[in-house]
């Protein structure tokens, strides 16, 4: 499996527990220190702050349907994920995340998500 393959089935894991609204799960996708986020207005630097910032959320999420997706690989251990999404609200979210293969595997370290 190459590297596309490879990020691109741990976005979809990571996807599947985001809608399971799984904080432990989600939680382990994040670079343990070295993370950075923009999600709708807030600046994250680290993964205590993403992990706070997702537990003042009752919900991460509303079901949502992936309307277009690129997996870009630019080494054998960096990778990003651009993503668009329709929530069933009607709004559209643009979602990017940057990938690294750390020593247990893929994880994000760099991710902004918005509104349009």
């Amino acid at each position: 499996m190459g590297v596309v393959e490879e990020v691109r089935a741990a976005f979809d894991a990571y996807e599947a527990d985001l809608l399971a609204n799984d904080l432990e799960a989600l939680d382990r996708w994040f670079a343990p220190v070295s993370v950075l986020r923009f999600a709708f207005g807030t600046f994250e630097r680290n993964a205590a702050e993403v992990a706070a910032s997702r537990r003042a959320r009752a919900r991460q999420t509303e079901p949502r349907t992936l309307e277009a997706i690129e997996v870009r690989a630019w080494t054998d251990d960096v990778a990003s994920v651009f993503a668009v999404f329709r929530l069933v609200s009607g709004p559209i979210v643009h979602q990017s995340q940057t990938w690294a293969r750390l020593d247990d595997g893929w994880h994000v370290v760099a991710a902004h998500v918005s509104n349009s």
